[in-house]
């Protein structure tokens, strides 16, 4: 397998997971790429620490192991890896998904570099804990990569005013590959939340680069599972998930400040109106009475985030749908 001529940097906040860090290590070290893995571990009992230093390491791979202080959750954990991460290309990466074969073949290709400060790529979604190529995706993202305007092989470099809608693509840390200079330099960071951390990033990303690129024509190259059962936070419901509002503020604060405001809004709109309907609808549904509690707390702050969005705007020629 060919070298690059660059290196990756794979930030990677570890909570119990010592098997799939293991998995990890295994991928990376048959890559043949120059790889760094920061693993940051927030507070793991299962013996992730032992496991990390007990790993086998090729030329081409190094650990570079920090463990948090206390528990703060997958965003410090990631705001860490940034400082910590080394190689010219970083990618947030989570401790039980997997990258596809060709990953880095298809890496090779990619549109990143010179004004270019991330790419975007398509991923494989599964709800099957034994299945992990589904061509699956949410139907946001479906629809966004459905939509490929004619662009030369493999040169699909945008700005934001090109493709806007990218915005409004599902806000995963996961499915994107970053210049480290660009996430480094635009001070793009996590919030401290529990749930729905990962939102912040995702749109500072876009409204703080000079132009992305989009893989359109290459495979899924990530696979991450959303298992229904167990108690992961995409199941989760109560209290933890009112910070995003005030969240979602702040991001609109950045984007009326974007040059682009009036082109941008309508998508920010689109965007917050799918996770308010999410949060209030599926999220809730069927989850008896402390469910039905949470689906009228959601629906009321939606309804006043509004109100207050509308007030923050005013003369922008851009109305929420």
């Amino acid at each position: 397998m060919a070298q690059d001529s660059f290196g990756y940097s794979f930030i990677i906040p570890a909570y119990n997971d010592a098997a799939g860090l293991q998995r990890h290590v295994r991928y990376f070290a048959a890559c043949g790429a120059r790889v760094q893995l920061v693993i940051v571990d927030d507070c793991s009992q299962d013996g992730t620490e032992a496991a990390v230093a007990a790993a086998e390491l090729p030329d081409n791979l190094r650990i570079t192991y920090r463990r948090m202080a206390e528990n703060g959750g997958p965003a410090a954990a990631r705001n860490l890896g940034i400082t910590l991460a080394e190689e010219e290309r970083v990618m947030f990466l989570d401790a039980d998904d997997l990258l596809a074969p060709c990953f880095f073949d298809v890496m090779r290709l990619a549109p990143l570099g010179g004004e270019t400060d991330f790419v975007l790529f398509k991923y494989h979604l599964s709800r099957d804990p034994e299945l992990r190529f589904t061509y699956d995706m949410h139907p946001v993202d479906r629809r966004f990569f459905s939509r490929s305007p004619e662009a030369s092989f493999p040169l699909q470099r945008f700005r934001l005013q090109d493709r806007p809608e990218a915005m409004a693509t599902v806000n995963f840390p996961w499915n994107k590959l970053y210049s480290r200079g660009f996430l480094q330099q635009a001070a793009v960071s996590f919030p401290d939340l529990r749930m729905h951390e990962d939102i912040t990033p995702h749109w500072q990303s876009f409204l703080r680069c000079r132009q992305f690129g989009v893989l359109d024509w290459a495979p899924p190259l990530i696979t991450h599972w959303e298992i229904p059962e167990g108690g992961r936070a995409t199941q989760y419901v109560g209290e933890k998930r009112m910070a995003v509002f005030g969240e979602l503020a702040n991001v609109e604060e950045e984007l009326l400040a974007h040059g682009q405001a009036d082109l941008l809004l309508p998508v920010f709109g689109a965007f917050c109106e799918d996770l308010f309907t999410w949060m209030s609808g599926g999220l809730c549904a069927g989850g008896g009475g402390g469910a039905q509690h949470w689906r009228r707390r959601y629906a009321e702050a939606a309804e006043g985030f509004w109100e207050q969005s509308q007030a923050a705007r005013p003369g922008t020629g851009a109305a929420v749908e």
